[in-house]
């Protein structure tokens, strides 16, 4: 091996080093962008809803956010919960808007950050799912048939509002969760 090959190839272990090194670091970090995330996030849920019509509460319903969810044993838990709660919000958010009346460029920048923060967290996932994740897309599940049999009402669509009001709650007690 010649002095240039082996220059070479130390340079590029160090170049490894130091990334696996930063990319520790952001996962370390990732509860104080989660929790940032979560503050922005609901200020721009709570601008695209406006007040809530009262010729709605007819429609209330109770989705059953799964409790255990919220009682993780590792951080690494906490955070598969959080990144699928945002997954699913996502989900949720990109289709069937258009009877809301909701400013769209609010809508988009939701979508945006939510894009970021799901990235961001899928470098930092394990690779093992919970049975809880199961939980939670079974709850995310029955707020999309509530949207769909109500065709996607406007009050339909004030009541996942709501509901999406306490997800960011339930989102900021896991991210809590999430320090090592």
């Amino acid at each position: 091996m010649t002095i240039k090959s082996q220059r070479c190839l130390w340079l590029i272990c160090l170049l490894l080093m130091i990334s696996a090194g930063i990319m520790s670091l952001d996962c370390n970090l990732l509860h104080h962008q989660q929790s940032k995330f979560n503050w922005t996030g609901l200020q721009l849920v709570k601008r695209m809803g406006g007040k809530f019509r009262l010729e709605c509460l007819e429609d209330k319903t109770s989705f059953q956010f799964p409790e255990k969810v919220l009682k993780p044993k590792f951080p690494q838990q906490a955070m598969m919960a959080v990144h699928e709660i945002l997954q699913q919000l996502f989900g949720i958010f990109s289709r069937n808007l258009s009877q809301t009346g909701w400013d769209r460029r609010i809508v988009e920048r939701f979508l945006n950050g939510l894009a970021l923060q799901i990235e961001r967290l899928e470098t930092c996932l394990p690779t093992k799912r919970g049975t809880n994740i199961w939980k939670l897309k079974q709850y995310f599940q029955r707020i999309q048939d509530f949207l769909r049999e109500k065709k996607y009402s406007t009050c339909a669509w004030q009541i996942v509002h709501e509901e999406v009001l306490r997800c960011f709650q339930y989102t900021e007690k896991l991210t809590k969760k999430m320090k090592n």
